[in-house]
């Protein structure tokens, strides 16, 4: 059995972030039939193509042509989740507007991927996922000496709304109820891009950046950076507090430096002036051994550390493998496959892949399925739905910390959960971030004790009792060590869903190393990516293996509610920041005779060509255009005659530096941005704004899709950052609070969970067993 079995869904050709939602739901049990145009999808014959559409049945319709209206009406009510990535305009022009396929079949689930978002002055811009990139906040948040933005060489957005848009549909399926109600689920990937970088979207009066000086491509600080060894190669070393520096320290021969009054408050309270002067000494000193020797080095003192690996490599390493991340198949175009394998486990009902992207033109296995007789709904009347929030109900015990552990509790509670986030009288140790910790932790209330005493313990076993979820990210055995693991809280609550959150999994040759976000990048071969063939790798500061690890486990907690349903069983679930390197650059695990090159990228790179990449304007502002027809590109010649009168062929191949780029880069030179922008809109030229983070809580198209929401803190009054990412029409999710302060919620989740008096909470306090 799987997670989504009896589930049928039909996804209409349009984005990235639409066709991975669906993979994602169809290799967890459902039925999934892409519906493409006459000739098959333009994307066709892309290793992203041939990776995001596998385990699905195809069907070609010209979807414009009124005598198809008849199939997609077939479609429509054989579904019980209609996925489109279309504009609320195309949509009305195709009747796949939600309201048209609450008419056509009431029940079904309309989940809208749309680019900007259904709502705002450019909720019909039909954008890529550059030009989300770049409004979203991730271009202009990446980090170069310059200080300019730079492009990712990877769809990140797209991924992201991918996995929060599967999430978003199966909390939609728990909310259906008995009588089967369908409703309008959205995320954008607008959404998408926020969902990668909540902890930086935050502004508040007393705000401080965390980082201060240039933006450093290699790392944000001295000893959490990229080193170059004596060959060469690249390694990360990943000194993230104050026991790795001074392991660091000894490892390198340098003892002295922790003591050094320069380096007060290392790693991350190095005044700044004292920054370079940190590097000059350690990276002289990286040079005198070849990477492996590092390496050994360093892992023989426990300092966390990584090597910068391809993607070949890194699909092909014995981790890798121990995970069941390299998959082979046969794909019928582009033939044997390496791909990636499944990036959420679930213990009881796990997930499979189902075969290859489909063959063009190959409708017959989609077919079969319309024919088959329709299943009969246990809804004796007509749809409703409660209108409470999908996990209404649902309670969260939060034993994670950083990051890739915090942030999928989070994302439960925009659903409607109630979290309670654990700590140890000491409190996360992420708290040290500051205002980072609230966009990791927002939605929760907090409870801090004793995990050691007995009596800590005994609060946990009863709160364990009635949960529905727990969620942990501590290296494997550590849970189990105070009695906390999944076999034990499973002995006195057979109901419970445990999903664990860890660098590299449960098993496999380095499933006990720590891991952190940038160790996996480097080892996934983003880093390398990015930098390119011919410069040094680059350090993403949109953090993919942190966020994208609790977006999976978010995604996985949900799957397991479904199959609760169906089997009355919790179970043991999975996912590690291994695994979200992977999902997050899905396609780009793509390997097969005639890949493209996808490693391309470079420290300042301001996109994948001269029409498709960021300029500069005269206001110091910066756009990003996206050209992908020769109407367009006619349209831009007009716009600005002082251009070169080259063809499209041509303009399409010019790099993004070069003779054109540069031609581009004076024009743009001279208009003001917004001017630009409203001269490339009226000849529906796709550019955008390029954001900074600052700049989001004040874009009107943000504002408009409550993106950004304003939260009331115990601590800090008014703060404004990430609001709501999904949107359900019927059953709304909610952001009650703002992060907890450390224990805030100690007394009220004592007396409402397991009734303990004032006088007994009073007495546990004095023993410091709870704060």
């Amino acid at each position: 059995m799987k997670s989504l079995d009896g589930i049928n869904i039909v996804e209409f050709d349009s984005n990235m972030g639409a066709a991975y939602a669906t993979m994602l739901l169809a290799e967890n049990g459902a039925r999934a039939i892409k519906v493409e145009p006459r000739g098959g999808s333009r994307e066709r014959g892309t290793p992203h193509f041939h990776v995001l559409n596998r385990s699905k049945r195809a069907l070609e319709l010209d979807l414009d042509d009124r005598a198809s209206d008849a199939r997609v009406a077939d479609l429509v009510r054989w579904a019980d989740i209609v996925v489109t990535g279309f504009t609320p305009a195309r949509l009305r022009q195709l009747n796949l507007d939600p309201e048209s396929i609450r008419r056509i079949n009431p029940r079904a689930i309309a989940l809208g991927v749309p680019p900007f978002g259904n709502r705002g002055p450019d909720a019909d811009f039909d954008a890529n996922d550059e030009l989300v990139a770049a409004r979203g906040g991730i271009i202009g948040s990446q980090w170069a000496r310059s200080g300019n933005p730079v492009a990712l060489v990877f769809p990140a957005a797209s991924y992201s709304a991918g996995v929060m848009a599967a999430t978003a549909a199966v909390a939609a399926i728990l909310a259906r109820g008995a009588n089967a109600a369908g409703q309008t689920v959205e995320v954008s990937l607008l959404a998408g891009a926020f969902s990668l970088h909540t902890g930086g979207i935050l502004r508040h009066e007393k705000m401080t950046s965390l980082y201060h000086g240039p933006q450093d491509p290699l790392g944000p600080i001295p000893v959490y950076r990229l080193f170059e060894a004596a060959d060469g190669k690249y390694l990360f070393a990943a000194c993230g507090n104050a026991t790795f520096w001074g392991k660091f320290a000894i490892a390198i021969d340098r003892p002295d430096l922790v003591g050094d009054p320069r380096f007060e408050n290392a790693p991350w309270g190095i005044a700044q002036e004292h920054w370079q002067p940190l590097k000059n000494i350690i990276e002289p000193i990286l040079r005198t051994r070849t990477r492996d020797e590092w390496l050994s080095i360093l892992r023989e003192s426990d300092v966390p550390c990584a090597p910068v690996m391809s993607r070949q490599e890194f699909i092909d390493h014995p981790q890798t493998r121990a995970l069941g991340m390299r998959h082979e198949i046969d794909d019928p175009t582009l033939g044997r496959m390496v791909q990636m394998g499944l990036p959420v486990f679930l213990n009881d009902t796990p997930g499979e892949i189902g075969g290859a992207s489909p063959e063009k033109g190959d409708d017959r296995a989609a077919l079969q399925w319309l024919a088959e007789p329709k299943r009969e709904t246990s809804a004796k009347s007509e749809p409703h739905i409660n209108g409470k929030p999908p996990l209404d109900g649902v309670t969260v015990l939060d034993f994670a910390s950083y990051i890739a552990g915090s942030y999928g509790p989070m994302i439960l509670a925009q659903l409607g959960a109630k979290v309670i986030k654990i700590e140890s009288l000491e409190g996360d140790s992420f708290r040290h971030f500051g205002f980072g910790f609230l966009g990791w932790n927002q939605g929760k209330r907090g409870i801090s004790l004793n995990l050691a005493s007995a009596e800590g313990r005994q609060i946990i076993h009863g709160l364990a009792n009635k949960a529905d979820i727990v969620v942990e990210n501590l290296r494997p055995g550590r849970m189990r060590k105070f009695g906390f693991d999944y076999e034990a809280l499973a002995a006195r609550n057979p109901g419970i869903i445990y999903m664990s959150v860890n660098a590299f999994g449960n098993r496999g040759p380095d499933h006990n190393q720590p891991g952190f976000d940038p160790l996996l990048q480097a080892r996934s071969g983003v880093m390398a990516a990015q930098g390119g063939h011919h410069g040094h790798p680059v350090y993403l500061t949109c953090a993919i293996c942190d966020y994208g690890a609790a977006m999976l486990s978010a995604f996985g907690c949900v799957l397991a509610l479904r199959a609760r349903e169906l089997t009355g069983r919790g179970q043991f679930c999975e996912t590690s920041l291994l695994q979200s390197a992977m999902a997050f650059q899905a396609g780009e695990f793509a390997f097969y005779p005639g890949r493209p090159d996808m490693e391309n990228g470079a420290a300042e790179n301001r996109g994948r060509s001269a029409p498709s990449r960021a300029y500069q304007c005269r206001d110091g502002e910066w756009l990003f255009i996206s050209l992908s027809s020769e109407p367009q590109w006619n349209a831009l010649l007009t716009i600005l005659p002082a251009l070169p009168n080259t063809n499209w062929e041509t303009a399409f191949t010019e790099p993004s530096e070069g003779a054109l780029s540069e031609a581009l880069a004076e024009q743009f030179a001279k208009l003001d941005r917004d001017d630009a922008l409203a001269t490339l809109k009226k000849s529906n030229i796709p550019a955008t704004r390029v954001n900074h983070t600052r700049e989001l809580f004040d874009d009107p198209q943000v504002l408009a899709n409550d993106l950004i929401a304003e939260l009331s803190h115990s601590q800090w009054g008014r703060v404004h950052q990430t609001g709501m990412l999904t949107k359900f029409s019927a059953t709304p999710g909610q952001i009650e609070r703002a992060a907890p302060m450390l224990g805030e919620h100690t007394d009220e989740i004592l007396r409402e969970y397991l009734g303990y008096s004032s006088d007994r909470i009073a007495q546990l306090r004095t023993a410091r067993i709870v704060k």
